[in-house]
């Protein structure tokens, strides 16, 4: 289960999680349970995937506020019904899959092939712009499950944006670890860090001086970083000697080959030099600009919809 680990290899370097990002999305229609079965089935350790409320109270996989883009369907999400609308939609990306509820990938966290995995974990990622009575459906929907498989509480990490979800999290969920999600240093540092168990940040926000003595705060407080959404071989080098927990991309068995099994590969001194010789991804002045560019970009955004 995820949880703040002192480094456990040599050389420096502990490998971290493979985190699907809404399952194996690079090969699948994202957030369809076919997406979490396909990216389980490559070896990852853990999945991520996004949640809305649909008009009759079904939480569903998805991460639009609208159902446009990744179905057969039309319309916002919480303007549509599951039952006689939602239920019936395809995904538009093949092989053409249904639309998935949460309660379909609890069903399949619970199975005891799944269950007895050793560690496998899934953040649920609530966006700021869901209605808040999502949390409360969502206490509703995991409550009779909890009673049958408490190893739920260790499964599932609950992602929240914003201060008010934060509070009605801690209310509903206190056995369950918490992640703040964002696009903010500034805003984890001043809302969250003390107050979550883990952090998630976009690649650009940890990509300068601040990000990299942010990495250390969250370890200091014996706590966990994942960053997004991570698809470039070269940026998962540099996210790996980084020293982050957790990165989250699209296509898995790239993630596995390059942020596991090339690290576990190292076995001297010289091997580890060359290794951090290589990681190139952000040496180049342009690269750097456009960074910097995008974390100012994400913080005005974040003040904007969040307010920190």
């Amino acid at each position: 289960m995820p949880e703040f680990r002192e480094k456990e290899t040599h050389l420096s370097i502990r490998p971290p999680d493979v985190i699907a990002h809404r399952g194996f999305s690079a090969e699948n229609p994202e957030n369809t349970l076919i997406s979490y079965q396909n990216a389980v089935k490559a070896g990852t350790t853990a999945l991520e995937g996004d949640i809305r409320l649909s008009k009759d109270n079904e939480i569903i996989m998805m991460h639009d506020t609208t159902l446009d883009r990744v179905t057969t369907g039309t319309g916002l999400v919480n303007d549509c019904n599951w039952y006689g609308y939602i239920e019936h939609l395809k995904s538009r990306k093949e092989p053409a899959q249904p639309i998935t509820r949460f309660k379909d990938v609890l069903d399949y966290l619970v199975k005891p092939d799944i269950s007895l995995m050793d560690g496998l974990y899934m953040i649920i990622d609530i966006k700021f712009d869901n209605p808040i009575k999502i949390l409360s459906v969502l206490h509703d929907l995991l409550d009779p499950y909890i009673e049958n498989y408490p190893k739920l509480y260790h499964q599932l990490i609950i992602g929240i944006w914003n201060v008010d979800f934060l509070k009605r999290a801690k209310e509903l969920f206190p056995k369950f670890r918490l992640c703040f999600i964002g696009l903010s240093i500034a805003a984890a540092r001043s809302h969250f860090i003390d107050h979550v168990d883990f952090v998630s940040l976009p690649f650009a926000a940890l990509a300068n001086q601040d990000g990299q003595t942010f990495i250390k705060e969250v370890h200091e407080r014996r706590k966990s970083i994942f960053t997004w959404t991570i698809n470039d071989p070269l940026q998962m080098r540099t996210c790996v000697l980084w020293g982050v927990d957790g990165v989250i991309g699209d296509n898995v068995n790239t993630l596995l080959e390059f942020v596991q099994n090339q690290p576990k590969s190292l076995t001297s001194v010289q091997e580890y030099e060359e290794y951090k010789k290589s990681d190139v991804f952000l040496l180049s002045i342009r690269t750097r600009l456009y960074y910097y560019i995008v974390a100012r970009i994400m913080r005005l955004l974040s003040w904007r919809r969040i307010g920190i």
